[in-house]
């Protein structure tokens, strides 16, 4: 007999596939993905079978890739439009692409569980990471499960935050940042607190690709649970950031030059570590414009379904 409250975490599915070969890398997700060379643009049905395993894996990895900017950028093209970030450095030649340069003057200072741009209206969709200059230590990155914490909460906990909103704001932890010096400091600041004010989102949002739950939580950019006092908001918030970094949703990936992430923006958080200081670190990421979060209701499942 199950003990109330907990699950078990079930065996992903292995889908077949033409053109390319997928291995699960964990119970909770990610998958390593072979068979392809995505240095040049791919025809749709290639792409197509990628998008396909992302939605099922949350997470894909991709080892000795020499990816173009030109081959980047029809990859995310698949996914949908490609976005320019608010803060981080573009790439001069191509905007999409922001470029992520950590060393001994640029000290790595998004080591923070995270999903990307929750305090935008439209979330990003997807984001894919492409590896230039690897440390010779350190830099992994993680991710975990936000449908898989979701389905794993006690029932009660689950119904109750079905009808919960949470606020997410840029600045709740760009401010005093590196980053945000770099992009004009508090000018940048201000003209963030007008151009970006604070969004509600749903706690419990429906997948936009699925229809399935996931949580949309995560410390650095929600503010606030609606509706409940700052004592309620601070340890309901707590309680479940806590749970979704229960090392069972969790996977890690170590990167090596020429190594590719994706990962499904609204089913994840992830975490780069730090501990790599002063090394060089140097990546290329694209991400792709998402949607407005729906919340999530059983019937928003059985319509994908």
């Amino acid at each position: 007999m199950p003990v109330p409250g907990h699950q078990s975490i079930p065996l992903p599915h292995i889908a077949t596939y033409k053109h390319i070969e997928v291995r699960p890398a964990g119970l909770a997700l990610g998958a390593h993905v072979s068979g392809v060379d995505l240095s040049e643009p791919k025809a749709p049905e290639v792409y197509s079978e990628i998008a396909d395993a992302l939605w099922r894996h949350h997470v894909l990895f991709f080892r000795d890739q020499a990816l173009t900017p030109e081959a980047h950028m029809a990859l995310a093209g698949h996914f949908g439009e490609t976005e320019v970030h608010e803060i981080l450095r573009p790439d001069p030649e191509h905007p999409e692409i922001s470029i992520l340069l950590n060393d001994e003057t640029r000290p790595p200072e998004i080591n923070v569980w995270h999903t990307d741009v929750t305090f935008r209206e439209k979330p990003s969709l997807c984001s894919i990471l492409y590896c230039e200059i690897a440390p010779e230590a350190g830099g992994d990155t993680m991710w975990l499960n936000q449908q898989l914490a979701y389905e794993t909460l006690a029932e009660p906990i689950k119904e109750m935050l079905l009808g919960l909103q949470a606020e997410h704001d840029i600045l709740h932890t760009y401010s005093g940042t590196h980053l945000l010096e770099e992009a004009g400091g508090q000018e940048k600041a201000v003209e963030l607190s007008k151009t970006h004010p604070p969004v509600l989102h749903p706690v419990v949002i429906a997948h936009p690709m699925t229809g399935k739950p996931c949580l949309l939580v995560n410390e650095t950019h929600t503010k606030r649970i609606v509706g409940m006092s700052r004592l309620e908001s601070r340890h309901l918030m707590a309680m479940l950031i806590e749970h979704q970094r229960l090392h069972e949703f969790q996977l890690r990936f170590s990167w090596q030059p020429g190594s590719i992430a994706m990962w499904d923006n609204f089913a994840t958080q992830h975490y780069a570590l730090a501990d790599y200081y002063p090394q060089m670190r140097r990546m290329r990421r694209i991400t792709v414009a998402g949607r407005k979060p729906l919340p999530y209701r059983p019937e928003h499942l059985k319509q994908v379904a």
